[in-house]
């Protein structure tokens, strides 16, 4: 990585109406002929800034990924080389998606780990529209933008809302495009797993003509990524957690679904058997990780085009045109967890249970076991649950569209102005088919049976049995039908759309103002900026009627309107400051004025010292204001839980006396000594979450210091000091905070249904006292402070023996403090494995003749999964103690190539050369992905992989 070249392509300058320009045309022919006689100095545009200038360095620190580092990675996507980075970390990614269903097979980036929903993704200077559901977030999906097309990536380290609008909190990552290409340049790739799986194929075309005035360059690919199952690793090919032996250590235990496929009632096998929840073995069990995801598979097609034409003499227009469509087939989880009473009928909403104990369908032997616990044959059964293995796993196929055209102008006014101007418009159009669904309202139609006089069993609606209704019989493996597989199953079509739209223009130049180190330079334009976003479940989610978590639509824009304004004060030579201001009008929060102010000190030449104070600022995008509200089965803290009747139990005073106020809490406790929730019972809250209308803009106050030093021609240094200080962030409310926020108050002001004045936060119980419902949406939740420090050394040598290249990038965290809005508690997540104190890479590099060699290594810093006890174990359900702890990993990646002749080259790239296994973080773990066993925005799920390429070109 190079830190110290900047872009001369990176960032477009913005635009305005036709009218100014023409009066700015005759300022800036006015300042030209007063600055004819001035030698000619060429300028050119760095990330950070609209002002063209003549040095590289910025007061803002940017790092520059240049195409050799892309192509050293082996990468087929550009999210597989930032998020190597060290200040940066994925948002979403082929395994943290995977058992998730709007999100599935997205691949973000996250600078700080802010959010990806902070981290602003241009192309070429200028926004990109999300790929994202507008249900659930707003970020680039980064498959969107073929790594065969990019020329280098800039990384802007700082807040810049006044240079680029609003989300520019963490920093600006820039993708700048290959432009002016000659020739045609084929590559071919392939890639294979030293366990013989997760295969990759990539083919891919660039070529590019010049001529005398305009050049274009275009790009088609076509790649396939196998992904993996949970099934292929050892790590992940069991759902796993942190259990208890018999003299209380912690050791990784096989953790088996209470839903299995003979079905349960109660504490009975559906024989009338007891069930044996203790039991690691048999038909009493299931394995959910044999159905999982551990790398979903994606299928990538994909164009790209760069069109420059040269108008008249100083009028040059461009044209820049993505096409992508991924496909993410096959990506599985588990068969449906079917809850026969609480799915089809809802008894604690006040629903009547229509499937009896003297039901037809209900073996003998179950029902004399139930008799005999003093049921009756016309009560309800107290519940039956099965795994639906009948029909299939649980399937998520996803096709994601993204187009996105952007065209303008630039006008070199003058030798001192250039006047910009652009039109960019996007959509991400996302289609997608979830398989093995039930529908609960046939579902209820196929539990009501009569006898068909034959010696079997109807449905006892005439109609439905016109209509395919066959006899749902949940009562022992494989008794569930094909018939009735066809008249239950339901596939879900669900479509999301994102939409942008962006008109701008902006002028920049020299104003006939000199100071002491030059003219003063100056920007300044103005942007519209427009925001659409819908999202349709499948009708029956919508509705209830389906297994599927309940989803409602979404459908909501706004628009912003930006004026902006730069100047740029060469006060002298070695002295310079750089300032930036503005103006966001935002459709739904209102106005919001965001400023930078840099500062450039070169005492001799080849140390420069750096400064830059910004405030920032990010207004909620679609999914904050209007997600539709959704099911969530995440993991939910009772702070009820394990209340001892003796008091022994350390819980807060407050907090006790309003849990005993719950009657069947209190009656729990009466009766057994305790409130001590199943392993059943803590997994089973379920919930709602949403947007809000009445979320507010976040904003943030940045400083950076530091400083760029030459040490020798060959050797340089740069060290910058960075603290982001976020307000009002963005979030959902933890569901576990709506309750401690809802218990911990004094008893007269406590509500047990710990509702809030919008009606949609709440919490739900069940006769005994459990959790079943737990809701919370969308609000300005929390502060985020955090410092740190980034250092990186770049050094090279030319020998007769060939050339040497070292580069190091460092990131050492200070601190990542979490503070809450409500009650100020603060929670300093440094050293949490999201937020490790140290991330390093060190890139080794040597080429002589046709050869070239690379030695890649990064290092993720030991860390916690929780700092302040937020995971349990299996056993007791307490916070993990030695299994809280992950240690450092170091990866080893090489690369060689070999120019067989100066058109066709070879490489070769092995990926965890030494094959290591990532650190255990299963279920019950703040950070591990469900089913892969380990945090994957830190760790290699896949393992030593290699991949070989060959490139040509013409």
């Amino acid at each position: 990585m190079n830190t110290n070249s900047f872009s001369s392509h990176g960032c477009s300058l913005t635009l305005l109406s036709s009218a100014v320009l023409i009066a700015l045309n005759s300022l800036s022919t006015a300042v030209y002929a007063q600055d004819e006689e001035i030698e000619e100095v060429e300028r050119i545009e760095v990330t950070g800034s609209r002002i063209k200038r003549t040095d590289l360095e910025t007061p803002v620190p940017v790092t520059v990924i240049g195409r050799d580092d892309i192509l050293e990675t082996g990468a087929l996507n550009v999210a597989d080389v930032l998020n190597q980075s060290p200040v940066a970390i994925a948002g979403s990614d082929q395994s943290n998606t995977s058992f998730t269903t709007g999100s599935v097979g997205l691949n973000t980036t996250a600078l700080r780990n802010l959010g990806q929903s902070r981290t602003l993704v241009l192309v070429n200077g200028r926004r990109f529209v999300s790929g994202v559901a507008p249900s659930t977030g707003y970020a680039v999906d980064l498959n969107s933008i073929p790594a065969s097309m990019i020329e280098r990536i800039e990384i802007l380290k700082s807040a810049s809302s006044a240079i680029y609008g609003s989300d520019a909190v963490a920093g600006v990552v820039n993708i700048i495009t290959r432009k002016d290409f000659e020739g045609v340049e084929l590559n071919a790739q392939t890639g294979i797993s030293s366990e013989s799986d997760r295969e990759k194929y990539s083919v891919n075309m660039t070529a590019g003509n010049s001529w005398d005035t305009g050049s274009v360059t275009m790009a088609i690919g076509y790649d396939d990524d196998k992904g993996l199952k949970s099934s292929d690793r050892d790590f992940s090919e069991f759902d796993q957690a942190i259990v208890l032996d018999d003299d209380g250590n912690e050791m990784i235990g096989n953790i088996f679904s209470s839903y299995p496929p003979a079905g349960r009632v109660g504490g009975y096998n559906t024989d009338g058997t007891p069930f044996d929840f203790a039991s690691t073995e048999g038909s009493d069990r299931f394995n959910r990780a044999s159905y999982r995801q551990l790398v979903t598979p994606i299928e990538r097609k994909y164009a790209a085009l760069n069109l420059k034409q040269e108008l008249a003499e100083s009028v040059e227009m461009f044209t820049e045109v993505n096409w992508n469509t991924s496909k993410t087939n096959g990506s599985t989880i588990e068969p449906t967890p079917f809850d026969a009473i609480s799915d089809v009928y809802l008894p604690d909403r006040g629903g009547e249970v229509g499937l009896l104990i003297s039901n037809p369908m209900v073996p003998q032997g179950l029902r004399d076991a139930l008799l005999a616990d003093g049921y009756a044959a016309d009560d309800p059964l107290p519940g039956l649950v099965r795994r639906m293995v009948e029909f299939g796993a649980r399937s998520t196929n996803v096709e994601r569209d993204t187009v996105r055209i952007a065209s303008g102008f630039d006008w070199d006014v003058s030798d001192s102005w250039v006047v910009n101007a652009f039109i960019s418009w996007g959509k991400t159009d996302q289609r997608q088919e979830n398989g093995g669904q039930v529908n609960v309202e046939r579902a209820a139609k196929a539990f009501d049976v009569v006898e068909d006089g034959m010696g079997g069993l109807k449905c006892r609606d005439d109609l439905a049995v016109l209509q395919g209704c066959v006899p749902l019989n949940l009562f022992g493996e494989g008794t569930v039908t094909p018939a009735a597989v066809d008249y239950i199953q339901v596939p879900a079509k669900v479509f999301g759309q994102a939409e942008q739209f962006v008109v701008g223009a902006s002028i920049a130049g020299e104003l006939p103002l000199e100071l002491p180190g030059g003219y003063i330079g100056t920007a300044f334009g103005a942007e519209h900026r427009l925001e659409k976003g819908v999202f349709q479940p499948g009708d029956l989610a919508q509705t209830g009627a389906s297994s599927t978590n309940r989803s409602e639509p979404t459908n909501g824009s706004f628009y912003t309107n930006d004026i902006y304004g730069e100047v740029s004060l060469p006060i002298f030579d070695a002295f310079l400051v750089d300032a930036a201001a503005r103006y966001s009008d935002h459709e739904i929060v209102g106005g919001q004025t965001t400023w930078n102010l840099g500062l450039e000190f070169s005492p001799f030449e080849s140390l420069m010292l750096r400064t830059s104070l910004a405030t920032a600022v990010r207004t909620p995008n679609i999914a904050d204001l209007y997600g539709g509200r959704g099911e969530t089965f995440a993991s939910v803290s009772d702070p009820c839980n394990n209340l001892q009747s003796d008091g022994s139990d350390g819980i807060d005073a407050n907090v006790r006396a309003n849990c005993l106020s719950i009657p069947e809490i209190a009656a729990r406790v009466a009766a057994q000594g305790e409130f001590a929730l199943t392993q059943i019972e803590a997994q089973s809250a379920g919930g709602t979450i949403g947007g809000s209308t009445s979320v507010q803009e976040e904003t943030a106050d940045t400083f950076s210091a530091g400083f760029v030093w030459q040490i020798l021609d060959d050797l340089s240094m740069t060290v910058d000091y960075y603290d982001i200080a976020i307000e009002d962030a963005i979030a959902t409310t933890s569901r576990s905070t709506v309750l401690s926020r809802c218990f911990d108050v004094e008893s007269s002001q406590f509500d047990a249904t710990c509702t809030d004045a919008s009606g949609q936060i709440g919490a739900i119980r069940d006769a005994n006292g459990a959790l079943v419902e737990v809701n919370s949406g969308t609000s300005n939740e929390n502060n985020f402070d955090t410092k740190g420090v980034d250092f990186e050394l770049s050094y090279r040598l030319e020998t007769g023996m060939g050339d040497f290249t070292a580069d190091l990038v460092w990131n050492h965290l200070i601190e990542y403090i979490q503070t809450s809005i409500e009650d100020g508690s603060e929670i300093d997540f440094t050293g949490q494995v999201f937020t490790p104190e140290n991330r390093a890479n060190l890139n080794l590099g040597y080429q002589l003749d046709d050869w070239a060699f690379a030695w890649r290594m990064r290092y993720w810093d030991s860390s916690k999964d929780s700092v302040d006890g937020g995971n349990f174990n299996f056993t007791d359900f307490a916070p993990l103690a030695d299994a809280n702890v992950f240690p450092s990993v170091v990866y080893h990646d090489i690369f060689a190539s070999w120019y067989i002749t100066d058109d066709t080259s070879l490489t070769l790239n092995v990926r965890n050369l030494f094959d290591k296994k990532p650190p255990f973080a299963g279920q019950g773990f703040a950070s591990g992905g469900t089913g892969i066993n380990t945090v994957s925005e830190a760790y290699d799920v896949t393992g030593q992989y290699f991949q070989f390429s060959l490139t040509m070109t013409f």
